[in-house]
């Protein structure tokens, strides 16, 4: 019987010490970070905050739901990427868009390492 393989994924930006969790497939991923978070019926990935019991940011969920949906997980990127920003008190503006480009790819990279090996051959 094959191994099954890992579907959550944490990391750390080392720049702005927070703390990135990739959730891939099944819902009940996400739902361990946020009792009350509802998603919309028809979503197939969410950038979601995640709080300490003081209500300060703590990091992110990103959760994709299919494995190997680059598509998806190319666009939450940005998102994560502007609320990091915004959390950090980073401009995030077109004066800005060299360091925005720089740090998707960062999450681009750390999470499509992952999501690749799901790819069957």
């Amino acid at each position: 019987m094959p191994k099954k393989q890992k579907t959550k994924f944490k990391f750390i930006c080392p720049v702005f010490r927070v703390e990135v969790i990739l959730a891939l497939g099944d819902m009940k991923k996400i739902k361990e970070f946020s009792a009350d978070y509802s998603l919309h019926e028809d979503s197939i990935g969410e950038c979601l905050l995640i709080t300490s019991e003081d209500d300060t940011p703590r990091g992110f969920v990103i959760w994709i739901k299919d494995k190997i949906d680059y598509n998806s997980m190319v666009h939450e990127t940005l998102h994560l990427v502007k609320r990091i920003f915004q959390i950090k008190g980073v401009p995030f503006n077109s004066d800005n868009d060299e360091i925005i480009a720089y740090y998707q790819n960062y999450w681009v990279r750390k999470f499509w390492n992952k999501m690749s090996k799901f790819i069957e051959d």
